[in-house]
């Protein structure tokens, strides 16, 4: 994991940072085979082979005095497999958690999401040498079952403040 302490690096390029230490982190989680940064409909959602992934839009950026503040969206998305055959447990004949493998995806990648916001809440700017802090309190949307090949997971928008270096005078 990179650490982010480098006074050389601030401003608008410690967005790189960020986002290779968001990259970073996801893509040591079991549960993500992939990360993208762009737009959503930049992705090739035709491969299965790319999921489970995240992916990263920058939204907005807020130019405060002394930082700035990216408006992150963050997708993890999995494809929702449908099993013809009915689902039979002991104490459920029908199944609970019906024929499809929804639920263990919205497991999956709340874990991945949490795992990332957990790292990201463990810096400060004013209180540690790191160069970003995270500036909201994330929340994560459920995607149930969306675009052509029926894709499950979460949208969780972040916010997260760096420094500028650029004077204001």
């Amino acid at each position: 994991m990179p650490v982010i302490n480098n006074n050389q690096l601030r401003g608008v390029q410690s967005l790189y940072n960020v986002l290779e230490l968001m990259k970073d982190e996801l893509l040591s989680n079991e549960f993500c085979n992939n990360v993208t940064i762009g737009e959503l409909t930049e992705i090739d959602l035709a491969k299965m082979t790319i999921f489970p992934l995240a992916h990263i839009t920058i939204n907005s950026v807020i130019h405060n005095v002394n930082s700035l503040t990216f408006d992150l969206t963050l997708f993890n998305l999995d494809i929702v497999n449908i099993s013809k055959d009915l689902p039979q447990t002991i104490n459920q004949p029908t199944g609970t958690y019906g024929n499809d493998n929804l639920i263990y995806i919205l497991t999956n990648q709340l874990y991945v999401v949490n795992r990332l916001v957990s790292k990201l809440r463990q810096t400060n700017i004013l209180s540690s040498n790191t160069e970003y802090e995270l500036d909201n309190t994330p929340q994560s949307l459920v995607i149930n079952k969306e675009m052509e090949n029926m894709l499950a997971g979460y949208q969780t928008t972040i916010n997260i403040t760096l420094p500028n270096d650029i004077d204001k005078c």
